[in-house]
This record gives C-alpha cells, sequence and structure tokens, in this order.
C-alpha cells in the first residue's frame, strides 16, 4: 500500500491544512549537483509586423533551431538569451514585457506585508519572465548532464541588416525569418515550435496584434 497523505495540523492563513506525503516527495525528490545540469537560455524572436519568427539552420547537424546557449556566470537567465541570440544570429533582439502566466510571486511594494498566500499561478502581471523550458539530457556534454532551456519572448526586425562576425569560431549557424505558420514544419524539435506557439498565445494574449490580423 502507498503511504497515507500527511495531514498537517497547523492551518495555514486561510484556516485550511494541507494534505501531503512526506513520503512521495521523498521518494521523487533528486538531486542533482551543479556539474550535472546545463543550464541553456534562448528566445522566441518575433518579428510583430511581419509575422516573423528568427531561427538558425546548424550545419553540423542539419537542423533548424531557435536560438539559444549556455549562460555564462553570474550571467542572468534573460541577459544569457538575449547575448546568445545576439552571438548566433547577429541580431539583437528587444525583450517584449507580456502578461505572462508565471510561478513567480508578484512583486510587493516596499513596507508592505502581504495579507494572503501568493495563488499558485500569477497571471495579468507584465513582465520578461521566461515563458517555459526544455528538460532533456544533454547529447553533446561528454559528462552525464540535463540540460534545461529556457525561453524568453524578443522582438526585432527582420528587415535589419545583421551583424557580422558575432559567432564563436566553432559554430556553424545561417540565421533566417520564417514566417510563424512555418515554425512547426520547419524546427527539427516538437518542443521548439511549442515553445512558438505558447510565445504567440501570450503575444496575443497581452494586447499586440502580430503580422496583419
Amino acid at each position: 500500500m502507498g503511504s497515507q497523505p500527511q495531514v498537517l495540523h497547523d492551518p495555514g492563513p486561510d484556516g485550511s491544512r494541507l494534505r501531503v506525503s512526506m513520503d512521495e516527495i521523498n521518494s521523487s525528490m533528486d538531486f542533482h549537483p551543479a556539474t550535472a545540469i546545463s543550464m541553456s537560455c534562448g528566445t522566441v524572436t518575433i518579428d510583430l509586423a511581419r509575422g516573423k519568427v528568427l531561427v538558425i539552420w546548424n550545419s553540423r547537424l542539419k537542423i533548424w533551431q531557435l536560438p539559444k546557449g549556455r549562460r555564462n556566470i553570474s550571467e542572468s537567465m534573460l541577459e544569457a538569451a538575449l547575448r546568445e541570440t545576439y552571438e548566433e544570429t547577429g541580431y539583437r533582439a528587444t525583450p517584449l514585457t507580456l502578461k505572462i502566466p508565471t510561478r513567480a510571486s508578484a512583486p510587493t511594494p516596499a513596507g508592505v506585508k502581504k495579507l494572503a498566500k501568493d495563488p499558485d499561478i500569477t497571471e495579468g502581471y507584465p513582465s520578461t519572465e521566461f515563458i517555459g523550458a526544455c528538460i532533456y539530457p544533454d547529447p553533446q556534454s561528454r559528462t552525464p548532464s540535463l540540460k534545461m532551456v529556457y525561453w524568453y519572448v524578443a522582438t526585432a526586425d527582420s528587415t535589419t541588416t545583421p551583424d557580422a562576425d558575432t559567432q564563436e569560431f566553432w559554430e556553424k549557424l545561417s540565421a533566417k525569418w520564417i514566417p510563424l505558420a512555418d515554425a512547426p514544419s520547419t524546427l527539427r524539435f516538437r518542443a521548439e515550435a511549442e515553445a512558438v506557439a505558447q510565445a504567440v498565445e501570450i503575444v496575443k494574449r497581452s494586447g499586440h496584434t502580430i503580422g496583419h490580423e
């Protein structure tokens, strides 16, 4: 028989009692040292006026991907996403402030105490939080590593000329703007196409118009 949910006897602020199983938490919780986690950050960069998304052709792997790369020490995830996008494509993307559903808590004004516990999901609050992540074993790591790619939504003008010589010397990447509708059939990985779809949904929900809609 599985363990029975344990009831925490001290009620919460709303008078409810939390039902949890410590055994289930214990059996499902894993510890991964930092050396076993590869944190990568990238963008879904959209030209809002023309309804296009920025992708890259990886000539080593022969696939189309979204721009992304590893975070540097002391660098924020958003900074890493924008830097990697610039390095891999030559385009300087600007993060979009959107109403992103997130499990981050809404900021509390200084000197104000919260009167209630934060909801599980914060909605309707403008931010530049990441919209989701792809998690998978890193196939290019020489040692076992779990890769976690955090995606941010950004914008850029597809008609401008990208800067040259922004890539690392070992990278063989070519940037291209494609119609948003072509993302599922162009991108090699299903999860990256889902990231594009999620970005489009949040952009529209935040009040932006894409293309000639």
